[in-house]
């Protein structure tokens, strides 16, 4: 029978092995052999082959490992670090005991790899594919006979596979070599084969002291395979993949202090061991235990942990504080609020801005009615909605900007009790100077609650999933568009337009108890990431409830102990904004394209009415279309949106962390480079030109096709308008989660200025449609309204190019201020 490269010959036995009838390979003092029944696995080594399925098929349970781009890069300089003292005959990686590389005791897969690597020493320019089949042949060896070997030499097989990985990786920059990803498989397979062997000493369990032999070996593949984990995270960055917590991990001792692996002699480790056994009565310091602390850990928990830790780090080697640097380094949780109390959240602030569309659009349908009833033109009408739209610009303004310092909650209150008072005096207005002035004032509370809603999202998510957010809420606060008109509708043709009012005094009640109910307090100044519960009643409850039953494991030590500084409400900081260069032109493009919107839907009541006969009821039918299109454009956009930012985000993450790392650049460094280079211009806006040229051609068709009503059925311009409110919702979606993404400090402010200029905007827009219609015809003035809207591009084309040196600029001096 042929002989493999890694097959032992034997020698003298030892008396141990001689005792247990075992085969011994090695002389007294030097034996790595030790019987099976010394080692126990605790944990299921199936979950560590297949961890590469992760990434495809997630598993219940498992957590997405949030390192910052800084600690991937310190973990990638560490790992390179290992390979260099490798190669360069300086020492072995710290997950190799020094006794493995005895000669009386190294085994084979070890001692080739500690001397084939070395070729990789001084390669010779353009040898580097060359030293790579090498290495590459040497890890299909070991792979294919792994299964044929002794537990020791499985060991030393899979620290070999590991350090020829890292070097093809490292050191010959086969980061693109198909190779790679299947070594890691195998990597993987390896871990799982030595693991099951045992990773613990079964007189670690009972706290009694293990043999050397044994000991080293538990030690040194759990070394081994923690490091394998640590590269793993390298690899999933430079992919653009998730790496997930190695939760299959959990109950495994973390690394030993260095008195036990460090000690050269039995003697020496005996009695280190010894000592280590009295510090640690209650049981070995395990790796978990550097992990995020759970939610359900009470105070005297967290305490002891900590102390634990510390305890731990008093005697560690570099391996051990590498391992406790990478672990603490992970953020914090940006928001702790689970998925679903961030659900039931996002419900309640997408209802609570459905209150602005529906005292907007519910009022459409009445319109003629109105005008009847009150004496009055519809000219005269038609400027209730222009004030409306005035004042819906104006008042965020205010209300925004309190909402940023004196909470969510507070706002949410003030503005509900405006908005609750103005529609019980519409319900019983009389004439028309009333409705004007109410209508002013229904709109100040009502509108404020998209703003409000806005700073919300952006208190409770990150960029990377605030897309999807921002249009959940953007179809939430776009429902009244599509149901709106038609409750608007039935209500004025059976009960009278007043009753419109009625019914919204009845739905604002209702929900402004259900709000102080349910919804938590937000903002980041005063409640962090939620893990500071406020010592005022308002802001208090019902935080402390979320915080009791989230499942987000956060550290409540972790939370600032004193308040963060407190903000100064700032009313002129919407309109500062307004007129920033870097967010005036895309401000101004969507302003144009919501305001043809909104005048597309204020002339509908009327152009339907004249042109094919409409009642009040078939009006508010007619909405449905515009409506549903909004919404429908809004969920869509908001995935692809998420999609988008994480294909940007990963793709830049993995570029500019390799060349940081090859640059040797500062780790402060690179984090400011990280956040002020990013291309979010190209993660946010590159849909912006498709969607407006849609529009555009929407808008023209509606126009014409209510120009010649014999000739074209009204389920044309009611097409148009489903295509038009899903082109311009997603297009205000984009720009609104842009600017959150740039003013997320001032999140509502941001979403203020958006809203003032492109409700004033539209109120200008609508105070002259019909006017316009009536002087040059339907067809021709939403073709001229299409003609200033493919002009507006031009903000876009400005915001593209000159945005990202602009948005540096204003960083830089944030910084330095």
């Amino acid at each position: 029978m042929k002989a493999t490269r890694y097959a032992t010959s034997r020698q003298k036995v030892c008396q141990h092995c001689s005792a247990a009838k075992a085969k011994c390979d090695r002389k007294e003092g030097r034996c790595t052999s030790f019987p099976a029944g010394e080692l126990f696995c605790p944990i299921n080594v199936d979950r560590i082959s297949n961890r590469w399925l992760n990434s495809y098929i997630p598993i219940p349970g498992q957590q997405i490992k949030n390192y910052p781009a800084t600690v991937t890069a310190f973990i990638y300089r560490i790992l390179k670090s290992y390979v260099a003292v490798t190669i360069h005959g300086r020492g072995v990686p710290p997950f190799v005991h020094y006794s493995q590389t005895v000669a009386a005791s190294i085994r084979p897969p070890l001692s080739a790899c500690l001397s084939l690597v070395r070729i990789c020493e001084k390669p010779l320019p353009g040898s580097q594919d060359a030293t790579a089949d090498v290495l590459q042949r040497e890890m299909g060896n070991l792979y294919e006979q792994h299964r044929t070997f002794d537990d020791v030499t499985l060991l030393a097989a899979f620290q070999a596979y590991l350090i020829y990985s890292m070097v093809l990786f490292f050191r010959l920059n086969q980061v693109s070599n198909p190779f790679l990803r299947q070594a890691i498989m195998n990597l993987q397979d390896l871990a799982c084969s030595s693991s099951r062997g045992g990773l613990m000493c079964i007189a670690e369990q009972q706290r009694s002291r293990p043999r050397w032999e044994p000991w080293v070996a538990a030690e040194a593949k759990r070394r081994t395979l923690f490091t394998m984990y640590l590269f793993d995270s390298v690899l999933s960055s430079q992919d653009g993949a998730h790496t997930f917590l190695g939760t299959e991990l959990q109950g495994l001792p973390s690394s030993s202090n260095k008195s036990l692996w460090r000690a050269q002699t039995r003697h020496e480790w005996e009695m280190a061991y010894n000592i280590d056994l009295a510090d640690w009565p209650g049981g070995s310091f395990r790796i978990d235990e550097l992990w995020p602390i759970p939610a359900d850990l009470d105070e005297h928990g967290v305490l002891e942990r900590r102390n634990r830790v510390d305890q731990w780090l008093e005697n560690v080697d570099e391996f051990g504080t590498m391992l406790y640097a990478v672990t603490s380094s992970s953020e914090e949780p940006y928001s702790i609020f689970d998925k679903r109390q961030k659900a039931l959240i996002l419900f309640l602030v997408s209802t609570a801005a459905t209150f602005s569309g529906f005292a907007s659009n519910i009022y459409f349908p009445a319109l003629p009615t109105i005008a009847h009833d009150l004496n009055v033109s519809i000219e005269l009408v038609n400027l209730t909605v222009t004030c409306y739209l005035v004042f819906q610009g104006i008042a965020p303004s205010l209300w925004g900007p309190v909402s940023d310092v004196k909470g969510r909650r507070v706002a949410y209150c003030c503005t509900f009790l405006v908005f609750l008072g103005a529609c019980v005096g519409l319900a019983k207005t009389r004439n028309y100077a009333t409705l004007i002035v109410l209508r002013c004032l229904q709109s100040t509370g009502s509108a404020s609650t998209i703003a409000i809603g806005s700073g919300v999202i952006g208190d409770i998510t990150t960029r990377a999933d605030r897309g999807g957010f921002m249009g959940i809420f953007q179809a939430g606060l776009l429902a009244p568009v599509a149901i709106g008109p038609v409750i608007g509708g039935v209500l004025a043709g059976s009960l009278g337009w007043r009753s419109v009012f009625l019914f919204l005094t009845i739905y604002s009640a209702a929900f402004l108890l259900l709000l102080i109910l349910l919804l938590p307090e937000t903002l980041r100044s005063l409640v962090a990431n939620g893990s500071r519960t406020p010592s005022s009643p308002v802001t208090r409850y019902p935080l402390f409830i979320y915080q009791k039953v989230t499942s987000v494991e956060w550290n409540p030590e972790a939370a600032p102990s004193q308040p963060a500084a407190r903000k100064h409400i700032d009313v002129t900081g919407p309109f500062r904004i307004l007129v920033s260069r870097h967010a005036a032109p895309i401000i101004v493009f969507l302003a144009i394209y919501y305001a043809v919107w909104q005048m597309s839907i204020t002339a509908m009541s009327s152009l339907f009415q004249e042109s094919y006969g409409s009642s009040e009821t078939q009006i508010g039918l007619t909405f449905i279309a515009n409506g549903v299109g909004s919404m429908v454009g809004t969920f869509v956009t908001g995935k692809i949106l998420d999609a988008d930012y994480r294909s940007v985000k990963n793709k830049y993450e993995a570029h500019l962390t390799q060349a940081h790392v090859e640059a040797g650049d500062s780790s402060e460094r690179s984090a400011t480079d990280m956040e002020d280079n990013f291309p979010l211009e190209k993660a946010r806006l590159r849909l912006v030109p498709v969607f407006s040229l849609i529009q555009c051609l929407s808008i023209i068709l509606f126009g014409w096709a209510i120009q010649y009503p014999d000739q074209v059925h009204i389920a044309v311009p009611i097409v148009s308008t489903f295509i038009t409110g899903w082109t311009v919702i997603s297009t205000q979606s984009v720009v609104m989660t842009y600017l959150v993404d740039i003013f997320s400090d001032r999140s509502a402010a941001a979403s203020a200025s958006l809203n003032l200029a492109r409700c004033l905007f539209a109120a200008g827009g609508t105070s002259f449609v019909m006017p316009l219609v009536n002087s040059i015809g339907v067809g021709l003035a939403f073709t001229i309204c299409a003609i200033i809207q493919a002009a507006a591009l031009l903000g876009v084309a400005v915001q593209w190019r000159l945005a990202p040196k602009w948005r540096r600029e204003a960083e830089r001096q944030k910084r330095q201020a």
